[in-house]
């Protein structure tokens, strides 16, 4: 689709009257000359033969001809802004003639089924309807060196609507080193640096989950420097220091706004690194330090259910590790992370720590995500280990995943995943009936444009 202004069709228009005055020049002007001479009638004959005679143009003409309505055309073209729709459900966008600027909005909902044990005692019991994500995404990038970005979410928690993201972003070295300064998803996880609508599984992992409900990690105010040490992009890092903030929670918290119950006064530092071993495996590692007021840190189910909480504070030191593997239709991918809590007085000194991750197997029984079907199985786990857990009756939540994306078409996709969940024993949330395997399916469908 191309948008054309006034002004261009009107110089058009008049290089096609242009062309056709040419071509018409050679078999008129002999009928008038003639008319005014002899002052008799046009002949019939001649007027016929107009049209013939018009071909009678020296070759030089004619591509004195060709070359100005190239010309005309060229120019035409160079200033045509460009609109459309990138496939795949990628957005409407805006292109200048020179592709430097590129304005993008794009955007995805996603109601969510959720159907699980009553055991887990959650406020819906056992069935639940929601909107688990509505969202509006604008970019702009400019002349290869500048970004703008923001994501609104319209189903915040708390209600209304709410500011996931907003950042700015500049190129100090071209096309290679980068400085992004704003609210933002922090780089420690790869899962969760994937965008909502691009996950092969509807929630993201347990342990990871576990963070986002700190909070911490996630949706951060901050800066980063990041890039890549050499132009073919194996070796990328990133360097960042940020508060915290409660993801896309529009709630007061400490009387920060969306600032979340993480001290301030220290800076939480995140580093990673990604190597591209080959061109099928990518491999990465990353380290997270803060220091935190007082909270709790929680292990819920995919489902949502409260299974073990602890009272945290103080020092927080993490590291994380993944793998992917991609090879035609088949796809591996693992990640595991640790925190430890060393000094928690919030808790009688008493320390704490989580381990947990997943793995994960894809395969494209047909297709693709332009329209296709993807079986996802995958493993996970997240536990809390150390003093602080002695004496409560389970501390380790164990899940299996079944799962389906269902393709419709790059913009449509029905995700179904069966879930077994195994805890080892009640914890001391909501759950009840002990140590036993929980199910739960999460049914979704997502439309993005």
């Amino acid at each position: 689709m191309n948008a054309q202004s006034p002004g261009r069709l009107a110089q058009a228009v008049r290089l096609g009257l242009w062309v056709m005055a040419l071509q018409a020049a050679p078999a008129l002007l002999p009928a008038n000359a003639q008319t005014e001479s002899k002052s008799e009638p046009a002949q019939p004959q001649r007027v016929a033969q107009a049209g013939t005679e018009s071909s009678s143009l020296t070759p030089e003409m004619q591509e004195l001809i060709r070359a100005e309505v190239a010309r005309q055309v060229k120019q035409l073209q160079a200033e045509r802004w460009d609109v459309g729709l990138n496939p795949k459900g990628g957005g409407a966008f805006i292109r200048s003639p020179d592709a430097q600027t590129y304005f993008r909005l794009y955007g995805y909902a996603q109601p969510l089924f959720t159907l699980t044990d009553k055991g887990n005692r959650l406020a819906f019991s056992s069935s639940d309807f929601r909107i688990r994500r509505a969202r509006i995404d604008f970019m702009v990038d400019y002349d290869e060196i500048w970004k703008l970005f923001i994501e609104i979410d319209a189903q915040a928690s708390g209600g209304g609507t709410s500011l996931v993201e907003g950042y700015g972003q500049a190129a100090y070295v071209k096309g290679q080193h980068y400085v992004r300064f704003g609210k933002y998803i922090t780089p420690f996880s790869t899962e969760n640096l994937r965008s909502s609508r691009a996950l092969d599984t509807i929630e993201r992992y347990i342990a990871l989950n576990t963070l986002f409900g700190l909070p911490a990690l996630d949706v951060q105010f901050g800066t980063m420097l990041f890039g890549n040490f050499s132009p073919d992009k194996k070796l990328t890092y990133y360097v960042g220091a940020f508060n915290g903030n409660a993801s896309a929670a529009s709630n007061t918290v400490n009387g920060q706004g969306g600032n979340a119950r993480d001290n301030n006064s220290t800076k939480e530092v995140q580093a990673r690194v990604d190597f591209q071993l080959t061109k099928e495996l990518r491999l990465g590692a990353a380290v997270d330090f803060d220091k935190e007021l007082d909270q709790t840190l929680q292990i819920s189910s995919l489902s949502g259910a409260r299974f073990i909480a602890v009272p945290v504070r103080g020092k927080r030191r993490g590291v994380n590790v993944d793998a992917h593997f991609k090879r035609d239709r088949l796809s591996l991918d693992a990640e595991f992370l640790g925190f430890e809590f060393p000094d928690n007085p919030g808790n009688a000194n008493r320390e704490v720590r989580l381990t947990g991750g997943y793995a994960q197997y894809g395969y494209w029984l047909t297709g693709s995500e332009a329209k296709g079907v993807q079986a996802i199985v995958r493993g996970e786990f997240a536990e809390f280990g150390d003093d602080a857990v002695n004496g409560i009756d389970g501390d380790r939540l164990s899940a299996l995943t079944l799962g389906t994306n269902i393709w419709f078409n790059g913009a449509t996709r029905l995700q179904i995943n069966a879930i077994g969940e195994y805890a080892n024993g009640n914890g001391n949330g909501a759950f009840s009936g002990g140590s036993r395997l929980r199910p739960t399916l999460l049914t979704e469908l997502q439309i993005k444009f």
